[in-house]
């Protein structure tokens, strides 16, 4: 890979080199180990974004199950932990989550909305919410007066993570896309990030899923724009994220993984979700897209290693998986091809069930 893939590799959680211990691990027909793990701490959000599709309740996770969820993944080697909600900033433990997770030799990563700002002493990885640059349309977006905060929080969060990595996701829509290249520059003018990253609403709400006509006027008149703005600056992470979408990736759809339902691919058997009651999930797209697992498996009642084997066991025919196209850095989508095809060009031999 050249330095930008592995930029991009580093953002998503050494993704490309997990992609490639899979494939060895299945090679051999053994299980891959669990290497990135997401746990839901609160389903409670200090914001109410208009566009926002997660369930919000005052449910949140206990320290106790937050630290067993640590200890027994270090113990399975673990290698990054990504603390995500709601907002996780508002869990009154979460900077003795943070310490107590990276005490355990983990990588600590974690999403935020910047309006409460925490200590980012433990946090190795920063992933902020931030749309637009107008402070109007940013709290009539969130629902409550933040813009000032959240900017003089983001300026301070840019001084503390410069030697770890701060990122932003702005979330395109077709009420917000048109302003990309002017939140490049409010970005680039006020703060130093590791990346901005435009990610596609993902939900059918028609205030803010694209039509065909959005898509095109996006894709005509925007993004070179944004690009070519990414290209003077010298910002060739957010340049080569930003390149990688094609106009289906944001047409309106119900799960945006919809073969993942019943066929993995083969970089979620690296990683699990647990949502804030326990729940064990495959991977935090399916998570989001609201696909409930058949088996209800809740690490309360067994070990975090027992119930990652749960979760996997069903994939036992490797000749049936599919894995990310060497084309996917930009994480995952539904750019998927056949397993098979990849581990043949490294001329593997498949054959039986995992061990």
């Amino acid at each position: 890979m050249n330095g930008t893939e592995l930029e991009l590799s580093n953002y998503w959680d050494d993704f490309q080199i997990r992609v490639n211990e899979t494939i060895d691990c299945l090679a051999r027909k053994e299980m891959p180990k669990l290497e990135r793990l997401t746990v839901h701490l609160t389903e409670s959000c200090n914001f109410r974004c208009e566009y926002c599709n997660m369930r919000f309740s005052k449910n949140a996770m206990g320290e106790s199950l937050a630290k067993k969820i640590v200890d027994e993944y270090t113990k399975m080697g673990g290698r990054t932990i990504h603390f995500a909600g709601g907002e996780p900033t508002v869990v009154p433990y979460i900077e003795e989550i943070f310490a107590y997770a990276k005490s355990r030799g983990l990588t600590v990563s974690a999403n935020t909305n910047a309006y409460k700002r925490v200590s980012t002493e433990n946090i190795d990885k920063f992933k902020a919410s931030f749309d637009t640059p107008y402070a109007d349309e940013f709290n009539a977006t969130v629902g409550i007066g933040a813009f000032e905060k959240v900017v003089e929080n983001m300026k301070i969060y840019s001084k503390e993570m410069k030697e770890k990595m701060l990122s932003i996701t702005a979330v395109l829509n077709r009420k917000t896309y048109k302003h990309m290249l002017e939140l490049a520059k409010f970005v680039h003018e006020n703060f130093e990030v590791y990346n901005l990253y435009y990610s596609n609403y993902k939900g059918n709400n028609p205030e803010f899923a694209f039509s065909d006509e959005e898509i095109e006027d996006m894709f005509v008149n925007h993004i070179p724009k944004v690009l070519e703005f990414f290209k003077q600056t010298g910002n060739t992470y957010s340049y080569k994220q930003l390149s990688l979408y094609k106009r289906g990736d944001f047409r309106n759809v119900d799960c945006r993984f919809e073969e993942n339902k019943h066929i993995p691919c083969y970089i979620q058997l690296s990683e699990m979700t647990i949502d804030v009651d326990g729940n064990c999930y495959d991977c935090s797209h399916l998570y989001r897209d609201g696909v409930i697992p058949s088996e209800t498996i809740n690490v309360k009642d067994d070990t975090l290693e027992n119930c990652f084997r749960r979760r996997k066991k069903r994939y036992s025919d490797v000749s049936n998986m599919v894995c990310i196209s060497e084309k996917c850095l930009n994480g995952c989508n539904k750019n998927l091809i056949g397993f098979n095809r990849t581990v043949a060009d490294r001329k593997y031999i498949l054959g039986g069930g995992l061990k």
